[in-house]
């Protein structure tokens, strides 16, 4: 666990009833969405390629102005391609594939709970898709023009 320090903080009453409204939202104290806000802000100014945005499993660090999620490219990258390529094959500069890099490297351990996340997601839908799978009729499975159906027509 992180230790953490008091700090007395002036800020407009706008502010703090903002950040006392966002604290009931989500359940907690409003120190704690506090500094997870000066945290964050702090990471943006060391980090400005990078923006952490809130998804199904919880914030995620994603290059700024993509689609791409920092682990997305640490994981090609741990494939053993360059930076260049990872570049090539994502559409994206050298430069962004380097922040992602050193971002993960500030926050290793985010990085790694993300791609575990990812695994266990990839793990779970290949699961459901076998299952799915046999239980379907082979014509089904290994064909039909791209179209899935029982061969019943709808009335």
């Amino acid at each position: 666990m992180n230790k953490t320090s008091v700090m007395t903080l002036r800020i407009p009453i706008a502010l703090r009833r903002a950040l006392e409204r966002l604290a009931t939202q989500l359940g907690y104290k409003p120190a704690h969405p506090g500094a997870r806000l000066v945290e964050e802000g702090i990471r943006r100014r060391n980090f400005p390629q990078i923006e952490l945005r809130d998804t199904a499993a919880g914030r995620v660090a994603y290059l700024k102005g993509t689609r791409l999620a920092v682990y997305w490219v640490v994981e090609r990258v741990r494939k053993g391609l360059s930076a260049e390529k990872v570049a090539g094959e994502l559409d994206i500069s050298s430069s962004q594939v380097n922040a992602a890099l050193a971002y993960s490297e500030a926050f290793r351990a985010e990085i790694e709970m993300d791609i575990e996340e990812a695994e266990s997601n990839r793990h779970w839908l290949e699961v459901q898709e076998s299952a799915w799978q046999a239980g379907l009729p082979e014509t089904i499975v290994a064909g039909g023009g791209g179209r899935i159906g029982t061969g019943r027509r709808c009335r």
